[in-house]
């Protein structure tokens, strides 16, 4: 799993992160472990945190025809949806 977030970051960030930049993730994470419990509490706060993006809940199917809940994110019409299984 580590791996996967890692090279997730990297695509995103660069290859190494600046104090400032690890500062405000790990910022970032640690409030959301402790306030968001639930999908829609993570949207909302959020939702709160970014007022320009719009955060949702969508159900994501996998491979196998299971289902899951997956994140929708919208900022200025440009929709990211990738699911966690997805590379």
């Amino acid at each position: 799993m580590e791996q996967k977030i890692k090279k997730d970051i990297e695509a995103v960030f660069g290859v190494e992160l600046t104090a400032q930049q690890l500062w405000a993730l790990v910022k970032l994470s640690k409030r959301v472990r402790k306030y968001c419990r639930s999908n829609t509490a993570f949207n909302n706060a959020f939702s709160r945190i970014f007022p320009y993006a719009q955060f949702r809940e969508v159900t994501k199917t996998r491979l196998d025809g299971s289902s899951y809940p997956g994140l929708q994110i919208t900022v200025k019409g440009e929709v990211y949806d990738k699911g966690e299984d997805e590379t």
